[in-house]
């Protein structure tokens, strides 16, 4: 005969289990009541945004950049861009400086990223007829980083809104104020207004998979590749991933080429893109 003993294991005592089921119960609760605060203040953050917008509803705006954008900027401006033409509010993203790092360029050339650089010395910046503008927005900085402010309020524009996700700065002023520094990126503030409704994302319009790639970019870029992410960033990159072209992105992440190469690459995507097209079409 064969015999099979059993390690014994002490029994968790009742009082004990009891506590330690309510521990979790409170837990599961505390967790979905910060959940539904939330979804509470991104509801009311939502309203008080969409006011605004319908208050400038047909007016045009300079989206204002750091003077040295980075992928988090970038495509947090275009989405911005997007959600505003909703309003009919005809908005123009700037920086003075450059683009300084070669996948910054790929981002912009390979998706077509409306950017302009206005340098503050140029004649043609400042041959600029400002009046055509009702207000700027200032996206992932509160102005301190961008040459272009002083001239824009020397110019009378008001700042109408900032977005951003770094340290609040005192002694700037605007309408309507989102600025949350314990989030990891703006391109995540951003998708929360698309995904509040805002602007609904299509995966139809190639400049809606363009922008949501773009900001999967600028998401991952300041969440050091997601290895930093918070719940709200993993949210954000879930709703993104319906949207966004994989292949595209892959290509801005492995832009470290030469101008040349990147010319090629261009003209590659452009002849796919037309080729598609014209296979819907036939």
């Amino acid at each position: 005969m064969v015999s099979t003993s059993l390690k014994s294991v002490d029994p968790v005592p009742e009082s004990h289990s009891a506590t330690m089921i309510a521990h979790e119960k409170l837990g599961i609760r505390s967790a979905n009541n910060l959940t539904s605060l939330n979804g509470r203040a991104q509801e009311q953050r939502t309203e008080a945004l969409e006011k605004v917008l319908e208050r400038h509803r047909g007016e045009a705006q300079l989206v204002l950049l750091q003077d040295f954008p980075d992928p988090d900027a970038l495509s947090s401006a275009w989405a911005y861009k997007l959600i505003a033409q909703q309003f009919d509010i005809q908005c123009e993203i700037l920086y003075a400086g450059t683009l300084s790092h070669q996948e910054n360029i790929a981002l912009v050339k390979l998706t077509n990223l409306p950017v302009q650089r206005w340098a503050c010395q140029s004649p043609k910046t400042k041959e600029k007829d400002l009046s055509i503008y009702q207000g700027c927005v200032l996206i992932d900085n509160q102005g301190s980083t961008s040459q272009l402010l002083p001239v824009l309020q020397e110019a009378g524009i008001p700042i109408t809104i900032i977005v951003d996700h770094h340290s609040l700065q005192e002694g700037v002023e605007a309408e309507f104020k989102d600025v949350r520094p314990n989030t990891r990126a703006t391109a995540t503030i951003m998708t929360q207004y698309l995904q509040a409704g805002l602007l609904a994302f299509d995966s139809s319009l190639t400049e809606h998979v363009k922008c949501a790639t773009a900001l999967m970019h600028g998401l991952r870029s300041d969440t050091n590749y997601l290895r930093q992410a918070q719940e709200e960033d993993f949210l954000a990159a879930a709703y993104l991933s319906r949207f966004y072209d994989s292949q595209l992105l892959n290509t801005v992440l492995q832009s470290s080429r030469s101008k040349q190469v990147m010319d090629v690459i261009e003209s590659a995507l452009k002849t796919a893109a037309f080729t598609t097209m014209s296979r819907s079409q036939g």
